[in-house]
């Protein structure tokens, strides 16, 4: 289901640079607006992520505008979903449209792009679509990978990866995709298998003219105690082997209804099976329900959020880290609260910096009014003595010129600015691409 616009009482302005309490003390951040979206053919909610080039570029994702075909126009979106760039320059950030969805018969070419682009060492940009594709069991309604590839003429070709059918190989992949050393593409999707929209892990291998998919684990084995509803990207570690979250599943308790989730890894072998293990199954009390992507830091650790539940029950940030006997420890490093604490709803993933800073977005909470609830915030975890973690709130918005909420990842540059999206709000109330410098 696509996500829908909740709009808000436009605020009359917005400070850029602004005071804000955190734990106890005040933090400065500098906060400005580098894009708004204009809506119609321009694009519309950002909320995939973005991704950076070598040279400095941004490219990103539009749920909605573009193609105004009817068939993408369900609840309060219009439009099929773009892919954009931008591109700095003396005088701020300049914005190129580089594809509009359902630009093909039936949206055969894939409808509402959803998660992070990646970039291969050529420059080609991959991705998927929730919906679209050429899919005979539901219609439209399965979902693509596809690539987007510069041309020589200064344009972009774009190409269905593969379609993805709605059956055993899954439907609606929703995470975005990553590589492997290898060139192949994994990513995570919905599935029916069983009866039962539980979600698959898959793989997409490219060869000779075509690209191929398999599915490396489906959920909900048995009695769903090996996950369910997988609804982020995936985590590449060291050896090969997959880490990440699913919604649902696991254990079973009052307050998680469909289980609270599990962290989990898969490990392929020489035969190309792959076997599922779960590293941590969630209770409640440290948090359920990770609804955003893992991240990983150099000594393997695993760094997540949850969005309901723990001792406030407003959800967690957590750390899984492997230990010398071969298991996995849990640990709750922040619980959320209400307000500028972080209370809210879907916490995007993680971003850390160079001195193992974590940054994160709440797409509710903070201080700003829209439609009676907070307008989001940008926050900072900071490790100190005894794993004893400081939060501090980087920047409330408002849901005006600045944008809320922010739908989406951070990513961080070399000189640890932050850069993300925000749904609604900017000078068209289409979303904005920001920057934000702790």
């Amino acid at each position: 289901m696509r996500l829908k616009h909740i709009r808000h009482v436009k605020q009359l302005a917005v400070l850029t640079v602004i005071f804000l309490w955190a734990s106890g003390a005040w933090a400065v951040s500098k906060y400005r607006v580098l894009y708004s979206f204009q809506g119609g053919s321009d694009g519309a909610d950002p909320s995939g992520g973005l991704t950076f080039d070598v040279a400095g570029n941004l490219y990103g994702a539009t749920l909605a505008g573009g193609n105004q075909n009817t068939l993408c126009n369900t609840f309060s979106e219009t439009g099929c979903g773009t892919v954009f760039k931008l591109t700095p320059g003396v005088g701020g950030w300049t914005k190129s449209l580089l594809y509009s969805f359902c630009s093909e018969s039936n949206c055969a070419d894939g409808d509402s792009p959803k998660g992070a682009l990646v970039l291969d060492a050529a420059g080609a940009l991959y991705g998927t679509t929730v919906y679209g594709g050429a899919c005979p069991s539901y219609y439209y309604l399965c979902g693509a990978a596809f690539e987007l590839a510069p041309d020589s003429k200064g344009g972009w070709q774009y190409t269905v990866l593969y379609a993805f059918q709605g059956g055993s190989d899954a439907i609606n992949p929703n995470g975005g995709l990553i590589f492997d050393h290898s060139g192949n593409l994994y990513g995570t999707a919905g599935g029916f298998t069983r009866g039962c929209p539980c979600g698959t892990v898959f793989v997409l291998s490219p060869g000779s003219g075509k690209w191929t998919e398999q599915v490396l684990h489906n959920f909900c084995l048995g009695n769903c105690g090996d996950g369910a509803d997988p609804a982020t990207a995936l985590v590449l570690g060291p050896g090969g082997d997959l880490y990440g979250a699913t919604y649902y599943g696991g254990h079973f308790s009052w307050g998680c209804n469909g289980g609270c989730g599990v962290l989990f890894r898969l490990t392929g072998n020489s035969k190309g099976k792959w076997k599922e293990n779960v590293l941590r199954t969630l209770a409640g009390a440290d948090g359920a329900n990770p609804v955003s992507a893992l991240i990983s830091d150099a000594q393997g650790n695993l760094y997540g959020t949850t969005i309901s539940d723990g001792v406030f029950g407003q959800g967690t940030v957590f750390r899984l880290s492997p230990t010398s006997k071969g298991d996995w420890k849990y640990t709750v490093l922040h619980e959320f609260q209400t307000g500028r604490l972080g209370g809210g709803l879907f916490r995007s993933a993680l971003v850390l910096d160079a001195k193992g800073n974590l940054y994160g977005t709440t797409w509710t909470g903070g201080t700003g009014n829209c439609n009676g609830n907070g307008c989001g915030l940008v926050y900072k975890l900071a490790p100190g003595a005894h794993d004893r973690w400081k939060y501090t709130d980087l920047y409330d918005f408002t849901g005006a010129a600045d944008g809320g909420f922010p739908s989406s990842g951070l990513i961080i540059d070399k000189n640890g600015n932050l850069y993300g999206e925000t749904q609604i709000g900017g000078d068209n109330e289409n979303g904005v691409v920001y920057e934000v410098t702790p």
